[in-house]
C-alpha cells in the first residue's frame, strides 16, 4: 500500500506497458495499459473492491481474479456481479482459492485478500464449459481411475450417453475433444492461442485433452478452485462474467502479437520432493499399473532404494508419501528431459506381486523412464523466491497446499515488491508447458508453476 497526498491508502499496482512506442501493443491508447496487478486485503469485499478502482487502469478488457476463502459467504456471493458491473470487462473469470498471494507492502502476508490481473490484449477469447447439467466424476479414487465398464453398463444415463466401446483404457475418454463454442472459432480459423488460463473444479482432465488436441503448442496454467463445501455450500465456487458456478471449467485463450508477450520462462518447481536413485525403464505394464521396471519387482525395487537414501526420518516413518516421474514416452535413455516429468503419486505397491498402482489417468508406456521420488519433512521455504528475485516482470504464479497443513509456504515467502498474480490450492494446479500434449494436474504439495508474462 501507498499513502497518497489526500492521505488515502491505496493499494500497489503494476503495468508492463510503461513506453507504448517502444511495445508491440501499439494499438492500445494511453488509457489501456496492458497488464495489472491488484490486489487487497479488507475484511469487507465491497471495501476492497472500492479501494482497487482507485488505482486501475480506465479500461480492461480481461478480468482475472483469485479471492481466499477467509471471506464470508455474503462477500463471496456478491464478488463475480459487483466486480463485473465496476471493471466493466468484456471477459472476467476466476474462483475462490485458499490463499492469494497480497502485493502490498506489509510484512504480515496471511494470505486473506482479492488479487486481480487486468489485462488488455487485442486478440483473446473468453469461454465456459461444464457448468450445466448432471455432473459424472470420471476420475475416482479407485486404483484404475475410470468408472468401470459394469458401473457404466448399470447406470442407465450414462449408458445413453457414452459409447461403451470408446473405453479402451484409463486414458480414453468418450467427449470427441469436444471445445466451446469459443474456442470453435479459434481452431475453424487454425488460430493456436499463445497461452490458456483456466479454473476449474475437480474434473478438468477431459477438457485439457480436448486443449492438447487441438491446440497443443498452446501453453497452460490455471487453479483448481478449493473446496468450498462448507463456505457456501457448493462444492466450488467459480466466477464467470457477473455469474458463480459450482462446477466446470472456465477460461481465456490469448494470442500475442509478439512472441515476446508470453515468455519462454514456465518454470515447475518441487521443493517437498527429494530423488531416490536414478531413471528406470518400465520394462512391462498395463494401464496405470507397472509391472516390471528394468525387467525386475518394481515395488521391490523401490524399497530397495529406499534403504540408501540419507534421510533416515524417512525409513523410520510410515506415512512417508512416495511419488513418480513420468518422462514423455518419446524420450530416450540418453535425452532425458527433466523438464517433461510428470509426477504422480504411487497409490499402492504389492510387494510380492510387485505391482505399482500409479495415481494416473494416463496410460503407462513400455520403454517409457520414470524416477522415483519422496516427499522430505523439511521444506526450504526460500527456494522461490531466490528463483525470481532477479525478474521485476509481471507473472503468474500458483502453487499447491499441503492438504494436511494448508499451508503453502513458497507462496507466502515471496517479496512484497513483485508484480504477481498468484494464488494457492489444496486440490492442485494445471500446467502445460506446450509440447508433447502433456497437460497434467499437479497435486504434489508446495509444488508451483510461475509464468512470466512479458518485459
Amino acid at each position: 500500500m501507498v499513502l497518497r497526498s489526500d492521505n488515502k491508502l491505496v493499494p500497489t499496482s503494476s503495468s508492463l506497458l510503461s513506453n507504448f512506442k517502444n511495445k508491440p501493443f501499439n494499438l492500445l491508447n494511453d488509457s489501456k495499459k496492458l497488464l495489472t496487478t491488484l490486489s487487497a486485503s479488507h475484511i469487507s469485499i465491497k471495501e476492497a473492491i472500492d479501494t482497487l478502482i482507485e488505482s486501475s487502469p480506465k479500461e480492461c478488457d480481461v478480468c482475472l481474479v483469485f479471492v481466499s476463502r477467509t471471506y464470508e459467504l455474503k462477500d463471496i456471493e456478491i464478488i463475480p456481479q459487483y466486480l463485473y458491473s465496476k471493471f466493466k470487462p468484456k471477459f472476467l473469470g476466476g474462483c475462490v482459492v485458499d490463499k492469494i498471494y497480497n502485493n502490498n507492502n506489509t510484512n504480515n502476508n496471511d494470505g486473506h485478500g482479492i488479487s486481480l490481473l487486468l489485462g488488455n490484449w487485442k486478440n483473446f477469447s473468453g469461454f465456459c464449459t461444464n457448468i450445466k447439467g448432471q455432473s459424472h466424476q470420471f476420475k475416482s479414487n479407485s486404483v484404475g481411475r475410470w468408472k468401470s465398464l459394469d458401473d457404466i453398463k448399470n447406470d442407465d444415463e450414462l449408458s445413453n450417453l457414452f459409447d461403451i466401446n470408446k473405453f479402451k483404457s484409463i486414458s480414453s475418454v468418450p467427449n470427441e475433444f469436444d471445445l466451446p463454442e469459443e474456442l470453435k472459432i479459434l481452431k475453424n480459423k487454425n488460430i493456436n492461442p499463445d497461452l490458456i488460463f483456466l479454473v476449474s473444479d475437480s474434473e478438468p482432465y477431459q477438457f485439457i485433452e480436448s486443449l492438447d488436441y487441438h491446440f497443443p503448442t498452446s501453453k497452460k496454467i490455471g487453479i483448481i478452485g478449493t473446496s468450498t463445501p462448507f463456505l457456501t455450500g457448493q462444492p466450488f465456487s467459480l466466477f464467470h462474467n457477473d455469474n458463480i458456478f459450482s462446477r466446470g471449467t472456465i477460461g481465456v485463450a490469448l494470442s500475442a502479437e509478439s512472441t515476446n508477450t508470453f515468455k519462454n520462462q514456465f518454470q515447475i518447481e518441487y521443493p517437498s520432493l527429494s530423488t531416490i536413485g536414478d531413471p528406470l525403464k518400465i520394462t512391462s505394464c498395463r494401464g496405470n499399473i507397472i509391472l516390471k521396471l528394468d525387467g525386475t519387482n518394481p515395488t521391490k525395487l523401490l524399497l530397495d532404494k529406499l534403504q540408501l537414501v540419507d534421510d533416515k526420518k524417512i525409513l523410520s516413518s510410515k506415512e512417508t508419501e512416495l511419488y513418480i516421474g513420468l518422462y514423455n514416452s518419446d524420450d530416450k535413455e540418453n535425452q532425458l528431459d527433466e523438464s517433461s516429468l510428470i509426477i504422480n503419486k504411487i497409490s499402492s505397491g504389492d510387494p510380492v506381486k510387485g505391482n505399482l498402482a500409479v495415481d494416473t489417468i494416463t496410460d503407462l508406456t513400455e520403454g517409457q523412464f520414470i524416477k522415483f521420488f519422496y516427499k522430505k519433512n523439511e521444506l526450504d521455504a526460500t527456494f522461490l523466491q531466490n528463483k525470481l528475485k532477479d525478474h521485476d516482470e509481471t507473472q503468474i504464479i500458483l502453487t499447491v497446499s499441503d492438504q494436511d497443513t494448508m499451508d503453502s509456504t513458497s507462496l507466502l515467502k515471496l517479496n512484497n515488491n513483485k508484480n504477481i498474480f498468484g494464488a494457492t490450492s489444496e486440490n492442485g494446479i494445471i500446467i502445460g508447458k506446450g509440447k508433447n500434449r502433456n497437460t497434467w494436474v499437479c497435486n504434489v504439495p508446495y509444488s508451483t508453476a510461475s509464468l512470466l508474462l512479458s518485459k
